[in-house]
């Protein structure tokens, strides 16, 4: 979850503790264990970690249908049923709730890719598995991931640069020891220029792809696009 803050005359503060929630109780006293070692009782979520998630759950809906420049932090608030002011205890912007919803995606993404950029090899499995969870992440976010690529706030645009770089480079990585193992050919282009081209592509038929079409097509030519340019000459 997003760190939570709010901004007064300049100054970074975190919420109170009428805003964070009760700490922690310490777990039932053990037998020879002094009272300082013993493991503190799990709690559920705090109050401060409910309000900031219901404010990504009400952002989260407003920014599949709207532009962020049309959502107001006072719908933001309303929707998580807060105050505007007590909305910018957790968030100092409407942006920063979108890069952090985005970030979330990304965590996905990441680790559903993981086992194709891991693997050793085309490994066609792995990469469709890879593929059809973009695609399915897509068809569920696709009005917050569309923002996040053609939006053209500062902290979007960093986000956005932060991703391509992240994936480029995993991908990249990838190629590289599948040319070093002759399982696919060498270049040109580098590795690291077919992994921006590939994911420069990727990204364009996504934002092109009909809401209203088979996913199970775009699916395969995206594999089938992976497997031509990385694996064969």
């Amino acid at each position: 979850m997003c760190v939570a803050v709010t901004t007064v005359a300049g100054l970074q503060q975190t919420p109170g503790p009428e805003q964070a929630g009760p700490p922690e109780e310490a777990g039932p006293a053990v037998p020879g264990v002094p009272a300082s070692s013993a493991s503190p009782r799990r709690r559920g979520p705090s109050k401060g970690e409910q309000r900031e998630q219901a404010i990504l759950d009400a952002a989260r809906t407003l920014l599949e249908r709207k532009r962020l420049a049309a959502v107001t932090t006072d719908e933001l608030a309303a929707g998580a049923g807060l105050s505007r002011s007590s909305f910018y205890f957790y968030f100092d912007s409407k942006t920063a709730v979108l890069t952090c919803l985005l970030d979330e995606l990304s965590a996905q993404l990441r680790e559903e890719n993981g086992p194709w950029l891991d693997a050793t090899g085309p490994a066609e499995d792995a990469l469709r598995s890879a593929t059809a969870h973009t695609v399915a992440l897509w068809r569920t976010s696709g009005g917050l991931l569309r923002q996040a690529y053609t939006g053209d706030e500062e902290q979007l645009a960093a986000w956005r640069d932060g991703i391509v770089e992240r994936g480029a480079q995993r991908l990249a990585a990838k190629v590289e020891r599948d040319r070093a193992a002759r399982l696919a050919p060498g270049g040109p282009p580098s590795a690291a220029a077919l992994a921006r081209l590939l994911h420069g592509a990727k990204t364009a038929l996504l934002l092109e792809h009909d809401p209203a079409g088979p996913d199970e097509a775009l699916v395969e030519d995206l594999v089938a696009a992976t497997l031509r340019l990385i694996y064969t000459r």
